[in-house]
């Protein structure tokens, strides 16, 4: 048998050296690190250390009809009896409008520049340049609480504008909801958020601060 010898063989020994460089968003060890699964809501391409929020409560969002006269506008809220799916507010004269709940029922009358009260919806119809005739028509949309995570704007109103978590990694979410994590009990570095621009690093202090996460500044943070 004779053997093969192999000259100026290409292949040698060699070593590798990863190093691990943190990007700092977690500022310490304490208080201990809680982290949960999450949806983020679709619509949304969110970066690691987003400022989160829950959309746990029902929101409402008025629309006027393409084929409406008048251009006034409707601003509107929720009451405590609120029912998902969709009211009408159909304008019966220029000033006046009957408001019928998803079921067909009539459950007001609603009067141009004085605001209506009741215990499904408040609302305030503004009339505008071109005055309303009978047959204009809003669609007040009631939608439930998903339960899913949007990007905290503090002027929402479905719950989300109370910041709950950060989020623990890019989530592109861009076409549909999709899973995701959150940090729900950590200190954070505040120089590696981001956030809504209705908030600031003040205020988002003292409303994390509530829910176990801790905002540091650098001079207070220890990255690790």
């Amino acid at each position: 048998m004779s053997a093969t010898e192999y000259g100026q063989n290409t292949w040698g020994p060699s070593a590798r050296s990863d190093v691990f460089i943190p990007d700092q968003l977690i500022a310490s060890n304490a208080p201990l690190i809680v982290t949960d699964n999450i949806t983020i809501a679709a619509g949304q391409n969110l970066s690691r250390g987003a400022i989160l929020g829950r959309q746990s409560q029902k929101s409402v969002a008025g629309v006027a009809a393409s084929g409406n006269t008048g251009n006034g506008t409707v601003v509107v809220s929720l009451g405590t009896a609120a029912e998902v799916g969709a009211y009408t507010l159909t304008a019966t004269s220029a000033t006046e409008f009957t408001l019928k709940d998803p079921n067909g029922t009539e459950v007001g009358t609603v009067t141009a520049g004085t605001a209506f009260t009741g215990n499904q919806l408040v609302l305030t119809v503004t009339a505008g340049a071109t005055a309303f005739v009978a047959g204009d028509v809003f669609t007040l949309t009631v939608t439930a609480a998903t339960g899913y995570y949007v990007l905290s704007v503090r002027t929402a109103t479905d719950g989300s504008q109370n910041p709950a978590a950060v989020l623990v990694d890019n989530v592109d979410a861009s076409a549909a909801a999709v899973a995701g994590s959150g940090y729900f009990q950590a200190a954070v570095n505040a120089n590696r958020i981001t956030y809504d621009d209705s908030w600031t690093v003040d205020d988002l202090k003292a409303a994390l601060r509530g829910v176990g996460i801790f905002l540091k500044d650098a001079l207070s943070a220890t990255p690790v």
